[in-house]
């Protein structure tokens, strides 16, 4: 008899796997390491008369590089403190317990315009 993937019971699915890489740390690591490399490797033609055209040339892409993983390392952690802070706002939100939630922490907090909390009056009263 042959099995198709429809006919498989739930239990024997395979689950859902979530992916625990984090590719914009891994890629902005590997990118400033690349980066590193180029340079020390220009860094080190630039020693002999011949190659120092060569060593010149390699700065480019060394730079480049190195503000590229920068860069990603920046989003990673720019990504990271959006997703702690959404998971704190999903937990407070859904949160099964009958106690107070607590509050969230506000950096900075808007102050209500005088404008936008004064009654306007309308034309048709006069």
């Amino acid at each position: 008899m042959n099995k198709t993937s429809s006919s498989k019971s739930p239990s024997r699915r395979r689950r859902a796997h979530r992916r625990r890489t984090q590719p914009l740390l891994f890629n902005g690591l590997g990118a400033m390491v690349a980066g590193a490399l180029l340079w020390v490797m220009s860094w080190a033609m630039a020693v002999e008369e011949s190659l120092k055209a060569a060593s010149k040339a390699l700065l480019a892409p060394a730079w480049m590089a190195l503000v590229l993983g920068a860069g990603l390392l920046v989003l990673h952690v720019l990504s990271r403190r959006r997703a702690q802070a959404e998971a704190a706002t999903l937990l407070r939100q859904h949160s099964t317990f009958l106690e107070p939630m607590p509050r969230l922490k506000h950096k900075h907090r808007e102050k209500p315009t005088f404008a936008a909390s004064q009654q306007r009056s309308s034309a048709t009263g006069r």
